[in-house]
């Protein structure tokens, strides 16, 4: 690039170089055959003068010898004109007869002038040339210079030193927001690679336990084949094998929310979707939904994602009630709100936002063996991240008690109901 600059300029810096060579070169020569003309012009005047006022001819030619004087018979008593050949002449009238004065412009001290100009012109343009091309190289290199110093920074930087980060330079420019951008993408990819190596950990132990327990159940019933329960083994082993599913189905429920598949949506009545989830998956547990009575709004959504994330949230509630969980359904200008409160111990302060991430368990109730994947309050905050909403944990309210759901689900606009 350096390179291919430095020639591009000092091709466009040669032309326009020439063209002014050219151009002084057309201007002087033109400047000094017209002074040449013009001092013809003025020596046959002046040679006309003298014979018309009675000056001897071997006078004037002696006084201007580059004058050719030339006997004539021409009545005009005095005119002066440019001939066909570029000459000065004149016809003047004396004693002796007309006498017509010619005199021709002397070119040569032009055409020589010219030479030498363009002879010098020659190297002064060379020179020019050549220090255009040093100054463009050596501003090409102090530009280009923080980009090689990002490129050889970023070569360095693999999977396993993401902390590295390119230098930015000083100067305010777009080389400087290249680097300030791409250290933000870097900062973003190391979050992302730890929170992949930290999701990995923690699947694979997720995982190791009901596998351990399997095997382990498996091989002490080997041992003692005729002693052993089968159908209890059985009813024990299958129990470990849906534990397994479970997991292994919201981690690929995870991945693809990860990945940002589009997700089909359709307008959905909420109010309608939380009644046909609590009446199918909850019939017999305590589960009291409050849906404001004017509220007719629809949202854009995926019915089963939608559903999903209900259920994530529902679950959670009830493993944790003491005998109730309440869903409160309100709306405002802008979007939908779902309450999913319980009146358990609650969740304190400083773990509300931490028991959104993967894999957390905050009590002895969120046990493996006691409790979900781990992934149920992630999945559901992916979820509304997917639908343009949030879930967040808050505090109850002055009179409640136990933990508070706030799921927030944008209302469509005119334009997205349109589409």
């Amino acid at each position: 690039m350096r390179g291919r600059a430095t020639a591009a300029v000092a091709f466009v810096a040669g032309l326009a170089l020439a063209a002014c060579s050219v151009v002084l070169l057309y201007a002087v020569h033109t400047n000094l055959v017209a002074s040449a003309h013009t001092m013809a012009r003025d020596h046959v005047e002046e040679a006309a003068r003298q014979l018309g006022s009675g000056t001897p001819l071997a006078d004037v030619q002696a006084a201007l010898p580059e004058i050719a004087l030339v006997t004539t018979p021409v009545t005009d008593s005095l005119s002066t004109t440019a001939s066909a050949d570029q000459s000065a002449s004149a016809e003047v009238a004396t004693s002796s007869g007309t006498i017509l004065v010619q005199a021709y412009p002397n070119l040569a001290p032009a055409h020589t002038a010219v030479i030498t100009l363009a002879w010098a012109l020659i190297p002064c343009t060379a020179l020019l040339v050549l220090l255009v091309v040093c100054l463009t190289w050596y501003a090409m290199g102090r530009a280009l210079r923080p980009v090689e110093d990002i490129r050889a920074e970023f070569a360095d930087i693999t999977a396993h030193s993401l902390q590295q980060r390119v230098p930015v330079p000083d100067s305010d420019d777009e080389v400087a927001l290249l680097a300030v951008t791409m250290n933000g993408t870097l900062d973003q990819l190391q979050r992302a690679v730890g929170r992949l190596r930290t999701f990995t950990s923690d699947a694979s132990h997720e995982l190791r336990g009901p596998l351990t327990t399997l095997k382990t159940r498996l091989e002490l019933a080997l041992v003692r084949p005729d002693r052993a329960e089968w159908t209890a083994v059985g009813r024990e082993a299958l129990c470990d094998t849906n534990r397994l599913e479970e997991i292994v189905a919201d981690l690929l429920l995870l991945a693809r929310l990860d990945a940002r598949q589009p997700l089909k949506l359709q307008p959905l009545h909420v109010a309608d979707l939380l009644r046909r989830t609590i009446a199918e998956r909850y019939p017999h547990q305590s589960v009291v939904l409050d849906v404001h009575s004017d509220l007719d709004e629809e949202v854009l959504g995926s019915r089963t994602a939608l559903s999903r994330l209900f259920t994530n949230l529902l679950d959670n509630a009830l493993r944790h009630a003491d005998s109730t969980v309440t869903v409160e359904l309100r709306g405002t200008e802008r979007e939908l709100v779902v309450e999913v409160g319980d009146d358990g111990p609650g969740i304190p302060a400083p773990d509300r936002e931490r028991v959104f991430d993967r894999f957390t368990r905050l009590d002895n109730a969120r046990t493996r063996s006691e409790g979900g994947t781990g992934l149920g309050l992630a999945i559901a905050r992916d979820i509304a991240t997917a639908h343009g909403g949030t879930v967040t944990a808050q505090a109850p309210r002055a009179t409640d008690r136990g933990a508070r759901m706030v799921l927030t689900l944008p209302l469509p606009t005119d334009t997205s109901r349109a589409v």
